[in-house]
């Protein structure tokens, strides 16, 4: 079966502020993604997870190497990818509902059928009552809630998240990370997960791949045992989780000190 995404040897390298110099970023990474599946990229600051999730999105194009959706090249953003970061970027003069459907909006096709998609998506990121507020009258997990709706209100068959859940508080992520995996396992998108935080990973993912230090390689590929749907307080209670948990975080702080 064709992989939903495939990374095949892909270098990669930004010039540095000193002209003519390059920094290697990446370096001969290969990634097969299976449909409907939730990998986390994880690995030390500044490894290259977020340069692998560009290159994907279509931001950037790979040095050397091909990316490849449903068999088809990458050969910049498209409507089957949607992409989520770590900052909502809201668009401060639309209120909520306004921002779910800028999309819809843009493309021409704004009626009925995609309002009433978009307070779907409004129900399931529990914004119910606040279609009409505008973003600044929400709180940061609120306004990463509307982020979500709307990345999902194109359905994208892929969705590209950098770090979207970094900025917030501890009780508020695992609220967003409980949403997340609870839209997943009904849309069953396929979902690639940058993050920096091993508990995170262990509770969102199918399979985590662990980066180097930069260049980035893939340095581990795990497989995540654990059955869905997942209860976080029960989960940190299984010998496993702590034992998986361990491993990944003596991988990733070597890399970290290397």
């Amino acid at each position: 079966m064709t992989p939903k995404i495939s990374v095949e040897n892909v270098a990669h390298s930004f010039e540095s502020r000193r002209k003519g110099v390059r920094t290697a970023a990446l370096e001969r990474i290969s990634l097969d993604i299976a449909a409907g599946s939730f990998v986390c990229l994880l690995g030390p600051s500044g490894c290259g997870k977020s340069t692998v999730l560009n290159l994907i999105a279509g931001f950037e194009k790979p040095g050397d190497g091909r990316i490849l959706v449903d068999g088809h090249p990458v050969t910049g953003p498209g409507a089957d990818r949607g992409v989520v970061f770590q900052e909502p970027l809201l668009l401060p003069w639309r209120n909520v509902l306004g921002n779910v459907t800028f999309g819809s909006q843009l493309a021409g096709r704004l009626n009925g059928q995609a309002l009433a998609q978009a307070r779907r998506y409004l129900h399931l990121t529990g914004l119910d009552g606040f279609e009409e507020h505008a973003t600044y009258e929400l709180s940061g997990g609120m306004r990463q809630r509307v982020a979500l709706a709307r990345a999902w209100m194109v359905e994208p068959p892929v969705l590209l998240m950098d770090e979207p859940f970094g900025a917030l508080d501890a009780q508020t992520r695992l609220s967003m990370q409980e949403l997340l995996t609870d839209i997943w396992s009904a849309a069953r998108t396929t979902v690639l997960f940058v993050t920096h935080d091993v508990d995170e990973a262990l509770f969102l993912a199918d399979r985590i791949v662990v980066m180097s230090a930069r260049p980035g390689r893939i340095i581990q590929d795990l497989a995540v045992p654990f059955d869905r749907p997942r209860a976080y307080e029960a989960l940190i209670r299984e010998p496993e989780f702590a034992a998986l948990k361990q491993a990944i975080l003596h991988t990733v702080r070597q890399e970290a000190r290397r």
